[in-house]
C-alpha cells in the first residue's frame, strides 16, 4: 500500500507540473490532430491544463486513501481513479469538441 501511495504520489507531482505550464500557455509538447488544424493553439493548451490538472490531484487523492482506508485499500483506490479517469475522458472529449475545426 505505501508503494502505491508513493507512485501515485510520483505521477500526481509530474501530473501537476506538466498542468501548471499548460495553464500558462506553453504548447510546446502538446499535438494532435486539433491541435494541428486549431487557430488557438495557446487557449488549447490552457484549456488541457484543467483536466490534467484534475487528473493530477485525482491521483494524489488516489494515493491518499491507499493509506488511509485500512480493508481493500488498493480496490477503493482505484474505484476512485476510474472515476477520475472517467471525468477527466469527458472533459477532454468536450475541449476537444469546441476546438475541433469541421
Amino acid at each position: 500500500m505505501l508503494g502505491f501511495s508513493i507512485m501515485m504520489w510520483f505521477v500526481s507531482a509530474i501530473l501537476i507540473f506538466v498542468s501548471i505550464s499548460l495553464l500558462k500557455g506553453n504548447y510546446s509538447f502538446v499535438h494532435g490532430k486539433v491541435f494541428d488544424t486549431t487557430d488557438n493553439k495557446k487557449g488549447y493548451a490552457k484549456e488541457l491544463g484543467k483536466p490534467v490538472l484534475f487528473v493530477g490531484i485525482g491521483i494524489l487523492v488516489s494515493g491518499v486513501i491507499a493509506i488511509i482506508v485500512k480493508n481493500h485499500s488498493i480496490p477503493t483506490a482505484v474505484f476512485f481513479l476510474a472515476i477520475i479517469a472517467g471525468i477527466a475522458g469527458l472533459w477532454l472529449h468536450k475541449i476537444q469538441k469546441n476546438f475541433r475545426k469541421f
